[in-house]
């Protein structure tokens, strides 16, 4: 995976054109990020390659993959459920629900909407980007496939969760830009709402959520065919819309 011309959120523009090497978060790969954009090569314009940044930055998964990894091992050296596993998998998910909630605090877009839309959105978006995160994470450890795990997930959720979390993974995207980019889309789908008695369903600004879809929409679009190509943007894609269907 390739992470080429992305750059970290910073509090000044910096007017240099040099290759800038940013710390590894994911696994052991290092983060190239070139500050002069060559459009030739995007059609990515140095707006939505920002946009592009701050998503990819927004949601912090180190502590996730810290936590997954630990579970692995432990796994392996621990094979009967004990009161240390168990833990460790609560410490898991626990992780998953403070680094949605960072998430939702630092998207801009998301703080920027109206009181009214931000209420009616953040339960929705909450459960959305915590179920992809786990998902995401689950899949790259294997981690169901951990007997002691799946064991205590069962006993912990009902069946159905844990199916709709074993299909969810079927449709992983391994490119972790494309998952965050995904995260930001699925918190901003309009499923399930919960609705305070003391606020018109009318009065949400819909065309607001949909301007914000649309933005992250056609980042990922010219990302996907950036990265990959024409015909393998195209497989991506249909991919992602049969997730959200």
């Amino acid at each position: 995976m390739t992470t080429d011309k992305f750059r970290p959120p910073r509090p000044k523009k910096s007017k240099t054109k040099s290759l800038v090497k940013v710390e590894p978060r994911y696994q052991s790969e290092k983060l190239s990020i070139l500050n002069s954009l060559e459009p030739d090569h995007s059609l990515l314009t140095t707006s939505q390659w920002t946009l592009l940044s701050n998503l990819y930055n927004t949601f912090d998964e180190s502590q996730l993959l810290i936590l997954g990894k630990s579970l692995v091992d432990t796994h392996n050296s621990l094979q009967p459920i004990n009161v240390t596993y168990q833990k460790l998998v609560e410490n898991y998910l626990l992780s998953i629900y403070e680094a949605t909630g960072r998430y939702l605090r630092l998207n801009d877009n998301i703080c920027k909407l109206s009181f009214t839309d931000r209420s009616l959105l953040l339960r929705n978006a909450a459960d959305n980007v915590s179920c992809m995160a786990g998902a995401f994470i689950a899949h790259h450890f294997g981690l169901f496939s951990l007997d002691s795990f799946f064991k205590i997930m069962a006993a912990m959720f009902d069946k159905r969760g844990i199916s709709l979390t074993l299909w969810t993974m079927k449709f992983i995207n391994p490119d972790i830009i494309i998952y965050k980019i995904a995260l930001s889309l699925f918190a901003l789908s309009k499923t399930i709402y919960l609705y305070s008695p003391d606020i018109s369903i009318d009065s949400t600004n819909s065309s607001t959520l949909f301007h914000i879809q649309n933005k992250y929409a056609e980042v990922t679009w010219k990302y996907l065919i950036y990265r990959y190509g024409w015909c393998e943007a195209v497989k991506h894609c249909s991919h992602n819309f049969e997730k959200r269907i």
